[in-house]
């Protein structure tokens, strides 16, 4: 009733909209509904335009390890079937996790690289109600934030083929997600 007096305030940079993920995850879990992986990863695409984007396998070492609060965040470099750059970060800890995940992408954005980010996905296991009836347990989900709109989508692959995905536990998790207080794209696609 009272919502058209308050107004959704977009976050202001990168770290406002990452780091609610932390209570967001904390809030599910308690709930059962989501359970992190270890694993997230920072996608990315090089264009030959910049020296710190095409020079990053050689800069990982000193983003992640060098300074005070660093973590102990493994990773691993991959390319993807379309071009696009992967840096995959594995951590038992899903706080250092998702600080290691905006640090790198910090890192990118810093160094002259913001429009060469394109997202940050963070992997869960969903476990949950769908419509009141049927239970689905376990479901690889991934959440993910597109850099350009400072929002999360989560997405659940069905595994068939590509592109094919489980709407109805999306709407459930961006649900869920949002009255956690997570920003997230008002229009899943």
């Amino acid at each position: 009733m009272f919502r058209i007096f308050t107004s959704h305030k977009s976050p202001k940079n990168d770290w406002e909209a990452i780091e609610p993920i932390l209570r967001t995850e904390k809030v599910l879990r308690e709930k059962g509904e989501i359970t992190p992986a270890r694993r997230a990863g920072v996608i990315y695409r090089v264009n030959g335009a910049n020296a710190f984007i095409d020079n990053l396998p050689n800069e990982i070492d000193s983003i992640l390890y060098d300074g005070a609060g660093s973590t102990k965040t493994s990773y691993q470099l991959k390319d993807d079937s379309v071009g696009m750059k992967w840096i995959v970060l594995e951590d038992g800890n899903f706080q250092d996790l998702v600080s290691s995940v905006y640090t790198v992408g910090n890192s990118i954005s810093s160094n002259g690289g913001k429009n060469n980010l394109i997202a940050a996905v963070f992997e869960f296991y969903f476990s949950g109600e769908i419509n009141g009836k049927t239970k689905k347990l376990g479901l690889r989900t991934y959440c993910i934030y597109r850099y350009d709109r400072r929002a999360f989508y989560p997405f659940v692959p069905t595994g068939d083929k590509e592109g094919d995905r489980d709407r109805a536990s999306e709407a459930v998790l961006a649900n869920d997600m949002r009255k956690s207080g997570l920003n997230i794209e008002t229009a899943l696609t």
